[in-house]
C-alpha cells in the first residue's frame, strides 16, 4: 500500500483529483506491478469494484500518462501498456524474432536525450522506452 500511496501524492501535487476510479485504477496497476494493458488494468479494478468502467480505465490512464506518472508503452504485443513511471526509468531491448526481452539502464539513453534536447531545443520524454532489433542468440542462428 506503501506504492500506492506514493503514486497518489505525486498525481495530488501535479493537481490531479485523486477519485474514487482513479484510486481504483491506480491500486490494480500497483497490485499488477508490470506492464499491463487497459484491459488487464480494467479486470483487476473490477475485482475491487464493480462501478469502473472499460472507458474510465482509458480515460484515467491517459490522464495519468499525460502527467508522467504511468508511461505508456507499445512492446510489440498489439496493444499499450501501461506501467508506474519509475525513477530512474527503465527501457526495453526487445527481439523481433524470439520475443525475448531485456532491461536497457537509462544511462544509456541520457546522452541521446542531452543530444535532443542540446540540437533541437526539444525536451524528450523517456519514461520508458522499447528499441526493437534481434538479439545475439537471433542474429547468430
Amino acid at each position: 500500500m506503501d506504492e500506492l500511496q506514493a503514486v497518489m501524492d505525486r498525481a495530488r501535487r501535479k493537481g490531479l483529483r485523486m477519485t474514487r476510479q482513479r484510486v481504483i485504477i491506480l491500486q490494480a496497476l500497483c497490485e499488477l506491478g508490470r506492464h499491463a494493458s487497459a484491459e488487464e488494468v480494467y479486470a483487476r479494478a473490477t475485482l475491487h469494484r464493480r462501478d469502473v468502467d472499460l472507458s474510465t480505465v482509458y480515460r484515467t490512464l491517459e490522464r495519468l500518462r499525460d502527467l508522467r506518472i504511468v508511461s505508456q508503452t507499445d512492446l510489440g504485443h498489439g496493444h499499450a501498456e501501461y506501467e508506474i513511471v519509475e525513477e530512474p526509468p527503465h527501457h526495453h531491448l526487445i527481439c523481433q524474432k524470439c520475443g525475448r526481452v531485456m532491461e536497457l539502464d537509462h544511462r544509456y539513453l541520457a546522452g541521446v536525450a542531452e543530444a535532443i534536447r542540446r540540437d533541437f531545443d526539444f525536451e524528450p520524454v523517456f519514461d520508458h522506452f522499447a528499441i526493437f532489433g534481434l538479439c545475439k542468440e537471433c542474429t547468430d542462428s
